[in-house]
This record gives structure tokens, C-alpha cells and sequence, in this order.
């Protein structure tokens, strides 16, 4: 966005709801078209919505699926789209110097567009009302899709954290309270499923690091420019998900089972999820200590 919009073009963002809530203050936009998932099922659907798009000058997909291929195909404009390298990532073939954000830039050189540019969402001071923030926090995404993605004792990293001085504030859904079985330290704030997307992202803006699975909560902080320690289990960050080096940090044991599958899974073949298990409490507050320090 901000590359295209330093550039000068006028920019229409389309997306699904309600993750268009994310962009809905966002100067950068001149039209904001948000559609409801269920509406584009159907080739019907998708042929019908994209005739009803005005022409443009360009149309950058950056999803390269089914969909955003249907619907770029049907409007007119000229394509500009991604690597995406998903038949790569399915198969396992796994290229260290692989980087989504790396992807989305490169298309954009058609337009004389070069650069290192990173997510960067816009928030106001309507996002922080009424927000109960402490001073001096770590936020914690305990939660995501699938178990083989959810460390299981960020309990512990919590009472270690809060030990050293910091206050921890838990963000997420109120599913991801539900599948996180752990018992928190009374003192967590935790914020699971009573936040806004957009007052989850103020939270988080305000955080001296974020500790996450690889997952939302983890784009999330990229996207406000907060420091991110991921946890890797199922997944593998390789698959280019994983924050660049300014970006804070990784934890991924690289057992000879990961990564099981592209986007995790409920079931491991071992039944005991050893690629987060064998992960210290230990090990993931000295690294997210060490990247505090730093930040």
C-alpha cells in the first residue's frame, strides 16, 4: 500500500470482512470494498461481482488463488501478481531466502516501484478509548487455527516474564480462549475475545514485544511495527511467514518432522507435539527478554 500510494496512484483495496475493519481509517485508500465470504463461492458470484468493478489501470493480486485469479481475470485491468511458490511450500521444498513480504515487492517493480517497504496499519486516537493499557507490557497470541501451532505453556512464560518486571496482556479470540487450557497468573490482562481487530492492534502498538505463535497475532505486530518473537511447531518459517531480522526473532526447533504441513494441523503423529513441547518457557523469555532489551 504505501509504496503505491508514495507513487501516486489511487488506490481501491478489496478484501473480506471483517478483516476490512483493519483499513477502514486508512488514508491511503480511496474506495474500501468489503465483501462477505459467502458471497463469493460460486464462479456465479465471482463473475457477477467482478463485472460490477470499475476498469482499472492495474489490479495487483497478492493473493494468487482461485478466487483473486477469477476475479482479476473478469475485471479489466492489467495483472500484477505474486510468486506465491505454494506448489514449492506444499511439497516441503523449503527456500531460506523466501520472504512474503519480499514476494509482494516484486511485481511492483513493473511500476518502477523498488524498495524495502513493510506492512504499516494506520490506527487513531478513537482506537486506544477506553482501553485499559499498563505501562511497561508484553503481549502474548496464545492462540491459532490449529494445535500444532499452539504452544501449550506460555503460562509459564508469563509468570517467568512478570518476575522480571513485565506485565503480560493476552490478545486473541474468544476461540482461542476456549482451546487455551492454561491457567494464567491472576495478574495477566487478559483481552481474548472483548477487543475490537482494531483495538487489539492499538494494544498491541503499544507493547514493548510481542510473543506469538505463527499466527495473526504475530502479522499483527509486524504490521504496527512492534517487535515479534514467533514460536514456530507445525508450520516452518521458511514458508515466509517469518519476521525479518528488524523485526525481532524466532523460536523453531527444526525436528526432522517439521514442518508437517503448510498451514498446521489438530493431530500429531507422535501424539505429543514434541516440536513445541521441546520448547523451554525458559528459552522463549530469554530470547523475548534479550529482543526487549534491544528494542
Amino acid at each position: 500500500m504505501q509504496p503505491l500510494y508514495e507513487k501516486g496512484f489511487e488506490i481501491d483495496f478489496l478484501t473480506f470482512k471483517p478483516f476490512s475493519d483493519v483499513f477502514s481509517k486508512d488514508y491511503r485508500i480511496k474506495n474500501l470494498i468489503a465483501v462477505e465470504k459467502k458471497q463469493m463461492k460460486s464462479l456465479t458470484d465471482i463473475i457477477k461481482f467482478s463485472k460490477n468493478l470499475k476498469n482499472y489501470d492495474y489490479i495487483l493480486d497478492l493473493h494468487s488463488n482461485l478466487r483473486s485469479f477469477l476475479i482479476s481475470f473478469f475485471t479489466k485491468g492489467k495483472v500484477l501478481r505474486y510468486r506465491k511458490q505454494s506448489i514449492k511450500r506444499r511439497l516441503k521444498i523449503l527456500d531460506p531466502n523466501f520472504n512474503v513480504l519480499k514476494a509482494y515487492l516484486e511485481p511492483l517493480k513493473e511500476l518502477g516501484i523498488e524498495g524495502d517497504y513493510r506492512p504499516k496499519v494506520i490506527l487513531d486516537k478513537d482506537d486506544f478509548s477506553g482501553l485499559n493499557i499498563p505501562d511497561n507490557f508484553v503481549v502474548i497470541g496464545a492462540g491459532a487455527r490449529y494445535l500444532t501451532k499452539m504452544y501449550p505453556y506460555y503460562n509459564k512464560v508469563s509468570e517467568i516474564l512478570l518476575k522480571e518486571g513485565l506485565n503480560v496482556v493476552l490478545v486473541g479470540s474468544k476461540e482461542d480462549t476456549e482451546k487455551d487450557k492454561s491457567v494464567y497468573p491472576d495478574n495477566v490482562i487478559d483481552f481474548r475475545g472483548k477487543l475490537s481487530l482494531r483495538q487489539s492492534l492499538a494494544v498491541i502498538s503499544k507493547a514493548k514485544l510481542v510473543i506469538s505463535n505463527d499466527s495473526a497475532v504475530s502479522h499483527m505486530a509486524r504490521a504496527t511495527g512492534v517487535k515479534v518473537l514467533t514460536i514456530y511447531g507445525g508450520t516452518h518459517p521458511f514458508f515466509g511467514f517469518a519476521p525479518l531480522k528488524d523485526e525481532g526473532s524466532y523460536i523453531f526447533k527444526g525436528l526432522d518432522c517439521q514442518p508437517c504441513h503448510l498451514h498446521g494441523k489438530d493431530t500429531c503423529k507422535y501424539g505429543d507435539f514434541r516440536c513445541l513441547t521441546s520448547i523451554s518457557p525458559v528459552e522463549i523469555t530469554q530470547k523475548a527478554l534479550e529482543l526487549v532489551r534491544h528494542s
